[in-house]
């Protein structure tokens, strides 16, 4: 008699939520949750108060501190010339579960024009920016309790645009769109489609 190990029980349990979720066609998986629009006042990570908020948790859709607990995935500074810096989490929290990790890829066009997060490769290095210019972040999110726990695909996508940086008191205005389901890469209203 064998016995069935915790990761074949795992497994066994994706590949029956994946074929509940796609019962008409194998290959279809539908999206639940509908893209959000936000926008987002930051500090710079250098020449602000820590408990600043100088970081963005994309899928939480919410501005928190900078802290060792890596609760987020892009953290922003304000370089001399005025552009902007996007860390990925993993490159400011040293401590940070290897599994935990945020790629990051400037892409060309305007905040409205990208519709649909690129497929290939995302770097997991800081990103200097302008404003108007437009980055995707690629969040993974299958840890344990995290939003793409059992789900096919690890990726939670979002897009970052700088709107404004004020030198004065080092603040940075942020628009994203958030695609929340796990996979899924579209930055269109509404519930997407792929």
């Amino acid at each position: 008699m064998q016995v069935m190990t915790s990761r074949k029980l795992a497994l066994a349990l994706i590949v029956c939520a994946f074929s509940l979720t796609a019962c008409d066609d194998p290959n279809l998986l539908e999206a639940q949750l509908p893209t959000a629009s936000d926008v987002y006042e930051v500090f710079a990570l250098t020449g602000t108060p820590a408990s600043f908020p100088s970081a963005i948790n994309t899928y939480v859709r919410s501005t928190v501190r900078v802290d060792g607990n890596g609760n987020f995935d892009v953290a922003f500074d304000i370089t001399s010339d005025g552009k902007v810096v996007v860390y990925p989490v993993q490159k400011v929290v040293a401590s940070l579960n290897p599994n935990r990790r945020v790629g990051l890829r400037k892409v060309e066009g305007t905040f409205a024009s990208v519709t649909l997060a690129p497929t290939g490769t995302y770097s997991d290095s800081a990103v200097v920016v302008s404003p108007g210019e437009v980055i995707v972040a690629q969040s993974v999110r299958n840890g344990t309790n995290d939003a793409c726990q059992f789900d096919i695909s690890p990726f939670i996508y979002t897009k970052l645009t700088v709107e404004s940086v004020t030198l004065a008191n080092r603040s940075i205005k942020v628009q994203t769109v958030l695609d929340p389901n796990c996979g899924f890469r579209s930055f269109e209203s509404g519930i997407p489609t792929r």
